[in-house]
């Protein structure tokens, strides 16, 4: 049976009725809204470097479709899945285990699939701090650092900063969470 080509985006329907293509999808990022996300081409461009066969696709999951979403991908050919906007905080809660990070954070944004269980982890913060380290060179012990945001990654980010990693010049949640209530 040939296999079908990837599509640029899937949906809870297309886990529902899961048809694989070659190579076979078994990791990705879940969203809503996720068109936007340059995350397959990058990870798509690390496996097929690797000389890895799978691949990393878009799922269009909205927050009331969540749970779902999350039971399918136990399925034992799912490696994981990414977060992004707005599933970083409401995954937390399904998860199976949570490393020390993710729980002291209050969000996820990578679940590893293994034997049916989903471990979750969160790697923006050291992402966060790897990023300011390579691009400007710098010690972040030297900066001051101020975050905007309320969500996950925001979250995340500002682990460091209670570790001692930065100071924090201040972050801005309640800004944030009062101009998303007024739209």
């Amino acid at each position: 049976m040939k296999k079908r080509a990837a599509k640029e985006v899937y949906t809870l329907a297309d886990l529902k009725d899961w048809h694989d293509v070659d190579p076979p999808i078994r990791l990705g990022v879940f969203g809503d809204p996720v068109e936007h996300s340059l995350s397959p081409r990058m990870q798509n461009a690390a496996l097929r470097h690797c000389k890895i066969d799978m691949q990393y696709a878009r799922f269009q999951i909205s927050p009331d479709e969540l749970r779902e979403a999350i039971d399918l991908i136990r399925k034992p050919e799912f490696v994981g899945v990414n977060f992004t906007i707005p599933h970083k905080i409401a995954a937390l809660r399904l998860l199976d285990l949570a490393d020390e990070n993710v729980r002291r954070i209050g969000a996820v944004n990578v679940i590893q699939v293994e034997s049916g269980k989903l471990h979750g982890f969160n790697t923006d913060g050291r992402g966060f701090t790897r990023a300011i380290r390579e691009v400007f060179s710098v010690d972040l012990r030297d900066l001051r650092v101020m975050i905007l945001g309320a969500g996950g990654a925001a979250r995340g980010d500002r682990a460091p900063m209670r570790k001692g990693k930065f100071r924090a010049a201040g972050y801005c949640e309640s800004l944030f969470r009062k101009s998303a209530e007024a739209c």
